[in-house]
């Protein structure tokens, strides 16, 4: 990994960080298999293992099963009916001249067949195109959640970088503030310094070593989410191969402050389109209940009468009935249901014309703040990076004057606090600077 952009501070302190090797918690004690990420390949193992990308992909399977089933409803469709009737009491006729008379048998039975064919429904096609629109609609649903979870990645890997970062140069720092602590004692037993400057040292390591434990306990956090995100099971680890300065040298101020915007082409516009061409369906199926609908059928019956029970016996009779017709139902009158069913839809159909130009407006304040964002995240980000190395540069001098006598331990606890707010600084100024990045790049992207 490399640290160019600060590397001065580690030529400095290289001598006093040689035997230096952190290892993070995770892997320490029994060794697990660990899997190496760039931040593309994080990506890449986020899409087939995010657990929300699971159930979004889960639902473009579902929309596929519905298409499936609508359009099953304008197939043949075929039923079949068995009934069976046993007679406590026979019934009883009344024949003019005869009087009454039992008739019929006292075991019944029916097999029946029904073939269905559609012929013509509005709601049927309207709906079918429907089914279609929502897959559609899910397909997209399910690329910006992609789009979500790779910039969720992303987030997380440089949260996760920049912690490593801060703890690299909090390690090396509490090493250098170790070894003066000890030399100022050394100084203190040969009277050379009053105690008071020994103890200031000292809490100067002890104020550094809580910072290095919070940070490590941060490490731990960043690093849990970024598995989280990904989809890394708790019995996986992790290691990452792209470093902070990979990314720093993609940044390009200019190019994306620059960059003109679509917003036909964004992903949410495109989103909004496809919920706005479901709601114009929803019209076009509400006006389908003025349609007539028609419908073929063709059944087939067999019926047995028996004084036994010996309904399978083969030399017993079934008489077959068959018949084909159409049938034709035509809406006449609802009380005025239909006409309001229609005019919601409608008024929820020019409710998107509305809705449609706010999306407008709000995605172009949504850019023209995203650009100044990143260009203050990227001008601060530079001025960081200067004091930074700034204040590492007074820091060291500071720390060699006091060796030689020359510094007193006030100046060197301010340059020390100085270098320390400074470092914090930096390290956030970079993760800043990469998220705002990432989220100006979702507003451009053009899908």
């Amino acid at each position: 990994m490399s640290y160019s952009f600060h590397s001065p501070f580690y030529c400095i302190l290289a001598l006093l960080t040689i035997n230096f090797s952190p290892l993070p918690a995770q892997n320490q004690g029994k060794q697990k298999p660990v899997l190496a990420f760039s931040l593309q390949q994080a990506q890449d193992y986020a899409f087939d293992n995010n657990y929300d990308l699971k159930n979004s992909a889960t639902d473009v399977k579902i929309a596929q099963k519905m298409v499936r089933q609508n359009t099953a409803i304008g197939l043949p469709q075929v039923n079949g009916e068995i009934s069976y009737m046993d007679y406590i009491d026979i019934p009883t006729v009344l024949i003019p001249g005869f009087g009454a008379m039992q008739m019929g048998a006292k075991y019944n039975a029916t097999g029946k067949a029904t073939l269905t064919q559609l012929v013509y429904s509005g709601q049927y096609l309207v709906g079918l195109q429907t089914a279609k629109a929502y897959l559609e609609t899910a397909k997209q649903k399910n690329l910006k959640d992609k789009i979500d979870v790779r910039d969720m990645v992303a987030n997380a890997y440089y949260m996760l970088l920049v912690t490593d970062e801060a703890i690299k140069i909090l390690d090396s720092t509490y090493v250098v503030v170790s070894r003066l602590v000890e030399d100022a004692r050394k100084a203190q037993e040969q009277g050379l310094i009053e105690d008071i400057e020994v103890d200031q040292a000292d809490l100067n390591r002890s104020n550094l070593e809580a910072q290095l434990t919070d940070t490590k306990s941060s490490r731990n956090v960043a690093y849990a989410n970024l598995k989280f995100v990904i989809g890394l099971k708790d019995d996986q680890e992790m290691t990452l191969t792209n470093d902070l300065t990979f990314f720093l040298v993609q940044v390009d101020r200019d190019a994306l402050v620059n960059q003109p915007f679509d917003y036909t082409r964004n992903i949410d516009y495109t989103l909004l389109k496809r919920s706005d061409y479901l709601t114009l369906m929803q019209y076009k199926l509400s006006k389908t209940a003025y349609q007539p609908t028609l419908a073929g059928f063709l059944g087939i019956q067999a019926n047995a009468q028996r004084s036994e029970w010996n309904f399978f016996k083969e030399y017993q009779s079934w008489y077959r009935t068959s018949n084909w017709g159409l049938q034709l139902q035509v809406p006449i009158w609802s009380s005025g249901s239909r006409k309001y069913a229609v005019d919601q839809a409608r008024l929820n159909v020019e409710k998107t014309k509305v809705t449609d130009e706010k999306m407008r407006v709000g995605l172009e304040l949504q850019v023209e703040t995203a650009k100044k964002d990143f260009s203050n995240a990227y001008a601060i980000y530079q001025n960081q990076k200067k004091g930074f190395d700034i204040a590492l540069k007074i820091y060291t001098k500071t720390m060699t004057k006091y060796r030689q006598g020359i510094a007193s331990s006030t100046d060197l606890n301010q340059r020390y606090t100085q270098f320390l707010t400074a470092n914090s600084n930096y390290m956030q100024s970079i993760f800043v600077v990469l998220s705002q990045k990432t989220r100006l790049n979702k507003l451009l992207e053009q899908f």
